[in-house]
């Protein structure tokens, strides 16, 4: 018979991110053996973006729990991947912890002091943590998890990020707000939309620095004097230049160049190497692209020419690009 306590013990969602190594291995198996050992129920994921990128039906079921704990990264990360998959966090109700910034010991020693995690039958009875996996991970195998999500806290709907995206990304919805609608058509690893948003709007989890990996936006890194500085916290003028000419093209259809900004045809066209130093595309990305995607940067006839250690063409053309 379930009594009040078990009915109002919080639920605790824990987050392996498989992909990636942002968080040590033997802090996450710290982490999950200490609360096996205290008996502690534990839904053990694969990797929460994937549950986000396939909609699980376990996200609002966890979300409507009387309470949350979610052993994961940055809370602001967290809030606005379950806002992409259609579910609010009601931060009453809410409690973060932060695998990148806290220790094991943090972690386990905060947790232990709640009282509602660990009910008398548990004491007797330790059960292992369970250990569902992504719905992403086990039909999609092939596909990381690396995509965007928007904090709306700070996007003013400005529409850089749906104009420079080369991949379909993001779409419009029917009310004109920019979503992130096409997630699996991002490109691991590649951040420069993030890196181009006025606001600092754009997360992506898994990346490596703040603010893009979801920590908080200190003031200093928008400029209020410009609407916004892409990188103020890197001052660089090239990179200022570079997106006050996407800014300035948002409309047309050319993003980008394969010639050096000296002697491409467009001069207001940022080029490939641009993307590769100033927005941190990595050469994998640029090496990706199939002849019809660079046809449609370049404007050449032979887009190959341009192609960073270019090599045989796949072909064929990205069914998820937009204009």
């Amino acid at each position: 018979m379930t009594t009040d306590r078990t009915a109002q013990r919080p639920c605790l969602v824990f987050c392996n991110c498989a992909h990636y190594a942002i968080i040590p291995q033997a802090s996450r198996e710290q982490i999950l053996t200490g609360l096996s050992r205290a008996g502690v129920r534990v839904e053990a994921v694969d990797d929460l973006c994937g549950l986000v990128a396939s909609h699980d039906p376990r996200l609002p079921t966890w979300a409507q729990a009387p309470s949350l704990i979610v052993v994961a990264c940055f809370p602001r990360a967290v809030r606005w991947l379950f806002h992409a998959a259609g579910v609010s966090l009601p931060p009453e109700r809410v409690r973060f912890f932060n695998m990148r910034t806290q220790t094991p010991e943090e972690i386990l020693r905060e947790l232990m002091k709640d009282d509602r995690l660990l009910t008398i039958e548990d004491r007797s009875a330790p059960s292992a943590p369970s250990n569902h996996q992504s719905s992403i991970a086990n039909h999609q195998s092939t596909w990381v998890p690396w995509f965007p999500v928007i904090d709306y806290d700070r996007c003013k709907n400005c529409k850089q990020c749906l104009n420079f995206c080369l991949f379909g990304v993001y779409q419009l919805s029917p009310e004109g707000k920019v979503e992130v609608r096409n997630p699996a058509g991002c490109k691991t690893n590649c951040p420069a939309c993030a890196r181009m948003c006025p606001q600092k709007a754009i997360i992506f989890p898994k990346y490596a620095d703040a603010p893009i990996n979801g920590d908080e936006v200190a003031p200093m890194m928008v400029d209020s004097s410009r609407g916004a500085n892409p990188q103020s916290e890197i001052p660089n003028p090239q990179l200022n230049d570079l997106y006050d000419r996407i800014r300035q093209r948002s409309a047309g259809r050319k993003r980008f160049s394969g010639a050096p900004k000296e002697e491409g045809p467009d001069r207001s066209c940022p080029t490939l190497d641009g993307l590769r130093r100033e927005l941190g595309v990595p050469d994998d990305v640029l090496r990706s692209l199939s002849p019809a995607e660079l046809q449609r940067i370049t404007g050449r006839k032979s887009p190959d020419q341009t192609r960073p250690d270019a090599g045989p063409s796949d072909g064929g053309e990205d069914q998820n690009r937009h204009d």
